[in-house]
């Protein structure tokens, strides 16, 4: 016979695993029935939305929601040889709103194709893009300036950027991160030939305290930081703020580091090692980590490595005391017939993670999602998302009232996709939070 404060414990951990995506509160144009897909024990997840489609090329996906929940998309493309940055917002998780509105203005386009616009919103519907714009002027190879524009109308129209390096030089300026609390504070870290030391470029930081109108004094976080591997920033319950960045150690070890800035960005500790890898890999791997907190405090990281035996694997890890010490990390990849890479995740604020990543064979790439319902100690199953041949880039993001969004990047020639499908995690009602 179970006593109480044994049933009391079965019921909690049962709700714990009972996170469900369900589609009673995406909207009115979504119900439970597009949910038919049974994806895993205790999740579903709805149709795909074929979001952007065409014979020109596009780059990977960016999403983030707003505070409304609704779903901001953003990518580069190329038509005949013009680059241009579009955003769209998505309702519903089942359609489009309206046409892909343009964030830059003529003469500041994209630079290049091989990685997602930052993207983030903040309070009263403004929405923030960053991308990095080729140098006027200049002739330098990889020559390129870091722009951020904001919209004040939920990504219905875009102010003119504002630029974020201050140095003026003709040099690279790119991989950004983008991040906007509920103060009005934005927040960039990048990565650029600046106070670099022995590695190929140093990590800078710069932040905004009026909402994206202008930006303060540029800092370097690190100097010795790899100099393709976009950091990453994440922003603690009490404030805190911590950037994640592949760094680059004595003889070409490219470890994952942390560190954390408690004056809102005005100052940064020394870099913290998240794992001592060992990897050795004398070019850059142009695969950063991935980084969040849940409103409880706890840390989450994710990261691409391989170690000292040369094989790849997604490391996870998590912390309770923002980064001074980590849990034994656990790979997140379970195949052995394909290699990992291009890792993502997001992390509901109660705690429920969302891994996702690519799958590559010889001839194949697959997108799949991995999930934890318990704050990360335990993952379910392998889940393939994409169809096809060739789908890559994947990306995720999580709103506090449960929603879920994935995205991704499909080709089959002569056409490249974005492709979106939604979901939900939903709490049963009567459980507590969890612990």
């Amino acid at each position: 016979m179970q006593t109480g404060s044994q049933n009391q414990r079965k019921n909690s951990r049962c709700w714990i695993l009972r996170v469900v995506l369900l589609a009673c509160s995406l909207g009115a144009s979504t119900t439970e029935s597009s949910f038919a897909e049974m994806s895993d024990p205790g999740i579903l997840r709805a149709a795909k939305l074929t979001a952007v489609e065409g014979t020109y090329h596009v780059s990977p996906p960016a999403l983030q929601f707003d505070e409304a929940g609704t779903l901001h998309l953003a990518w580069f493309e190329k038509r005949n040889d013009a680059m241009t940055l579009k955003t769209v917002r998505i309702s519903d998780g089942v359609k489009v709103v309206g046409e892909p509105v343009q964030v830059n203005p003529v003469g500041v386009e994209p630079d290049a194709l091989h990685q997602a616009p930052g993207l983030a919103t903040g309070t009263d519907k403004q929405v923030f893009m960053s991308w990095s714009s080729a140098s006027k002027n200049s002739d330098a190879m990889f020559a390129a300036d870091l722009q951020l524009a904001r919209s004040t109308d939920g990504g219905r129209t875009f102010e003119s950027p504002v630029p974020v390096n201050d140095d003026g030089q003709a040099i690279n300026h790119s991989f950004e991160s983008l991040l906007a609390d509920r103060q009005g504070q934005v927040y960039l870290a990048w990565l650029d030939n600046r106070s670099k030391e022995k590695s190929g470029a140093g990590a800078r930081f710069a932040s905004s305290r009026d909402s994206g109108k202008s930006i303060e004094a540029n800092l370097t976080i690190d100097g010795m930081a790899c100099p393709c591997c976009r950091p990453m920033m994440a922003l603690a319950p009490d404030g805190t703020l911590l950037a994640a960045w592949r760094k680059t150690f004595e003889g070409n070890v490219r470890d994952i580091v942390l560190a954390k800035s408690t004056d809102q960005g005005r100052t940064f500790s020394a870099p913290i090692l998240v794992r001592r890898d060992g990897w050795v890999f004398p070019a850059c791997p142009h695969r950063g980590p991935s980084v969040a907190f849940d409103r409880f405090g706890r840390l989450y990281i994710a990261w691409y490595t391989e170690g000292t035996d040369e094989q790849p694997r997604l490391l996870f890890a998590v912390s309770d005391d923002e980064g001074k010490t980590f849990s034994t990390p656990m790979s997140l990849d379970a195949s052995s017939t394909s290699l990992p890479d291009q890792l993502r995740m997001a992390v509901h604020q109660d705690g429920a993670v969302v891994a996702v990543w690519e799958e590559v064979t010889g001839v194949r790439k697959r997108t799949v999602m991995r999930a934890s319902l318990d704050r990360g100690r335990t993952f379910g199953s392998v889940q393939v998302l994409s169809d096809g041949a060739k789908g890559e880039t994947p990306t995720v993001a999580v709103h506090p009232n449960g929603t879920v969004a994935l995205a991704w990047s499909e080709h089959a020639w002569p056409h490249n996709r974005l492709i979106v499908q939604m979901g939900r995690l939903n709490r049963v009602q009567g459980n507590p939070p969890i612990p």
